[in-house]
């Protein structure tokens, strides 16, 4: 009791004294707490009790405070250099592990934390401060996720050092020595050194950042970032880069990242009680799970910031080597061992399996922006490999990492994706009966052709002798006029000039960005093709994606919105010409002969000559989207106000972007029109979906027709008889195709029918003001 009486008299007494005025004042405080501390963990070998903790605790408070008042002070900082010379962080450290009290080790932590950010010699560059911390860590109580992110946050604080200062590195980093004799190559062969192994005890400080990176919250957001400026070192050390090489850094990375795939489960969709646009809910499949996002959980949300922690270390790394081995790793782990084995186990096109492994890879490429990431998976994936490193340009660590790593490779025996692509798995998902598989597929096409278009002709095949041929501009006006001919045989559209002209503007846009882009290829021999190259219309994905074409009308809306966000995809590349599937190929224009004239006049005159072409050379997308519209057509003739309810139907879909204005009445019709329900919410409108609410101009009614309203008679007795009606099964049964097969056809309502007529005419509208943009932005139409 004398001991603690003395203890508390000392405590009492430093509480009196106010905080010290001068340097000198300050280091006498100082040390004379230091020796407290010394002195409390000399009195006992086991320290118990909630007293002794109360007092260890309130002194290395008393050190905190002291060196807080220094701290704001000029430089010299004397007790901060006493700490490290009087190695009280290694008492602290052992008093901190001694009890189990989370004021000690808060205090502790906070203790580090300012000598770590003291930037005084002695310190972080300490071998005895660098095992006291790396202990404090290691075997703390870390009961609490506070206390966790407080002690990892001391290990980031080490790192932001370390990547400031290099020099410090040696404190931290005690690489195995290499013997003697065994230098280099003899090195290598003899095995003294090993690609891949655990090495715990020479760099404490990155395994425990490893061990941490997988968590949520400040301690993995640390942890990650800390691993970060770590690897990024690597540029700077020799020592590092090796090390790092040959251990186990790519290996870890690249299971936990398998580790955290397997975790995925199926898809899973839950309706919300959020308002849907109506081109969602004025549809057959308002509640289906065609129109629900796929809901990906948690363990999505852990994958892929793992996943985009990966792209953050290929980013942060400036070692070249480093970055290889673990993009070698990547690809043998990650893309042979696991995701390459799940698309292909995932053979089940009918069912949902292929959906879940589909949209997992379009939600990987459509986050990342890491081009060697990138190349790797669609490399390999496609079955397009890419270079291989050169030998002779290697250093002997990086040369037996990918002597183990091919060892691992065969050891696996995985398939291989030559007999099996992510092609041939596409072309599966088009032609499944299962329109969550379809839509998974148009999906991870969109973003593939959108954001990664240097792997396009490996998905999509081109004809590489036949680049894309000028055409005059009388063709191109010939061709523009019919694509919306056929756009204003579907609507009655009385704002027709003003939505073209903000699809021309976006279209505009678009073309402009890609640009931007630069033209690379996936192979070499295909750098100097010129481009663009027209597609080759016998391709088997072209094909399926025309087949989808013919269910339009009673395909799901947002099947739909997928569908044509395809095709715009690929009119819009700068890698794919419009020639045969969107426009005549120009070589089969039937052009009156003329003789040649230098007469610039007539030339001009002759360049705005409308061509024709044979019934042969039409080009397949017009022509599906022909057939459609003349569906269209034979229904306006059997029905005669089908024209006003597909014009009714716009109106209420242009709506949802309108600003409602004072004179607007809630009999709109909106309410009588309305066959799906506002319990769903969209996942595959695309961004022009958004002209389904131009505006009209000011002073016009946001309503349906003129004719319309005139028409509707009793409001009440009129909304329910159309509601009624648009929710019948069309066409009947008597006006199917000529043939009168009636199996085995989809069935959708009328109301659907006129959505996805109102989609159809948007995408006309779309396309026709994309091949207008082509021809001058690209010079794809000229004076010839």
């Amino acid at each position: 009791m004398d001991f603690w009486s003395r203890l508390i008299g000392g405590s009492r007494a430093l509480s009196k004294t106010s905080r010290s005025s001068s340097p000198t004042e300050r280091l006498t405080a100082f040390k004379r707490a230091v020796n407290s501390l010394q002195q409390i963990w000399r009195s006992t070998n086991t320290p118990s009790g909630e007293q002794s903790a109360s007092h260890a605790r309130t002194y290395i408070e008393r050190l905190n405070s002291i060196l807080s008042d220094e701290s704001r002070g000029p430089a010299p900082h004397p007790c901060v250099v006493y700490a490290a010379s009087s190695q009280v962080f290694v008492t602290v450290t052992k008093l901190a592990l001694s009890y189990y009290d989370d004021g000690v080790l808060r205090s502790a932590t906070l203790f580090f934390n300012t000598l770590i950010d003291s930037e005084v010699d002695g310190v972080v560059d300490n071998r005895l401060f660098a095992r006291a911390l790396v202990d404090l860590v290691r075997r703390a109580d870390k009961s609490s996720e506070e206390t966790e992110g407080r002690l990892v946050e001391l290990l980031f604080g080490i790192s932001n050092n370390i990547r400031l200062q290099p020099g410090i590195l040696p404190a931290w980093f005690v690489p195995r020595a290499t013997p003697n004799g065994q230098e280099g190559e003899s090195a290598a062969s003899s095995g003294a050194e090993f690609a891949g192994a655990t090495r715990k005890d020479e760099f404490p400080l990155f395994y425990l950042l490893v061990d941490y990176v997988h968590h949520d919250g400040r301690a993995g957001d640390f942890a990650r970032t800390g691993l970060l400026y770590l690897i990024e070192t690597a540029s700077r050390s020799k020592n590092l880069e090796k090390w790092l090489i040959e251990s186990d850094l790519a290996t870890l990375m690249a299971t936990g990242l398998g580790a955290l795939y397997s975790q995925l489960g199926g898809l899973s969709f839950t309706p919300t009680d959020e308002n849907v646009p109506h081109i969602v809910a004025l549809s057959d499949h308002a509640k289906q799970e065609t129109a629900l996002p796929p809901a990906l959980g948690q363990a999505m949300d852990a994958f892929m910031s793992y996943l985009l922690f990966w792209q953050d270390t290929i980013d942060h790394c400036k070692s070249a080597e480093v970055n290889d081995t673990l993009l070698d790793h990547f690809q043998v782990l990650f893309l042979e061992q696991l995701l390459y084995p799940s698309l292909l186990e995932s053979s089940d096109v009918a069912g949902g399996s292929t959906a879940a492994v589909l949209t997992y890879l379009c939600r990987i490429l459509d986050s990342i922006e890491q081009g060697e990431l990138v190349h790797r998976i669609l490399h390999f994936l496609l079955a397009s490999s890419p270079r291989t490193p050169e030998q002779m340009d290697m250093s002997v660590s990086r040369r037996k990492s990918l002597n183990v790593l091919a060892a691992l490779a065969s050891e696996a025996a995985q398939p291989s994706p030559s007999l099996f692509t992510l092609r041939d798995l596409a072309l599966l998902g088009l032609q499944s009966s299962n329109r969550q598989t379809v839509l998974a597929t148009l999906r991870l096409l969109n973003v593939i052709l959108q954001r990664h278009h240097p792997f396009a002709r490996a998905l999509i095949h081109t004809v590489p002798t036949r680049p894309g041929q000028q055409r005059s501009v009388g063709a191109l006006n010939a061709e523009l006029e019919q694509l919306l001919g056929l756009s204003t045989l579907l609507v009655q559209n009385p704002t027709f000039d003003e939505s073209y002209e903000n699809y021309v503007a976006d279209a505009t846009w678009a073309l402009e960005s890609r640009l931007c882009l630069p033209v690379t290829a996936v192979d070499e021999a295909a750098e100097a093709t010129p481009l663009p190259l027209q597609l080759q219309q016998d391709d088997p994905i072209l094909q399926a994606l025309l087949a989808c074409l013919d269910g339009f009308f009673t395909n799901s809306v947002i099947v739909n919105l997928a569908l044509t966000g395809v095709f715009m995809s690929l009119a819009s590349s700068h890698l794919f010409s419009l020639d045969g599937w969107v426009l005549v190929d120009p070589s089969q224009y039937d052009t009156t002969a003329a003789e040649e004239t230098q007469d610039p006049l007539d030339r001009i005159r002759r360049a705005y000559q409308a061509p024709t072409w044979p019934e042969s050379a039409a080009p397949t997308l017009a022509t599906a989207l022909e057939r459609l519209v003349t569906q269209v057509h034979r229904w306006q003739q059997d029905l005669p106000d089908f024209e006003l309810l597909v014009a009714a139907r716009r109106e209420i879909l242009h709506q949802e972007d309108r600003p409602r204005t004072p004179d607007r009445t809630p009999e709109s019709a909106e309410t009588p029109v309305r066959s799906g329900s506002p319990d769903a919410i969209s996942s595959g409108s695309r961004g022009r979906s958004s002209h389904l609410g131009n505006s009209p101009p000011r002073g016009e009614s946001s309503g349906p027709p003129s004719d319309f309203r005139r028409s509707s008679g009793p409001p009440t007795a009129t909304a329910d008889g159309l509601r009624q009606r648009l929710a019948t099964p069309f066409p009947p049964v008597e006006s199917t195709d000529t043939d009168g097969a009636t199996e085995n056809r989809p069935v959708a309502t009328l109301g659907h029918v006129l959505t996805n007529v109102v989609i159809l005419h948007e995408f006309l509208l779309e396309l026709s003001a994309v091949v207008q943009v082509r021809g001058s932005l690209f010079e794809e139409a000229g004076y010839l």
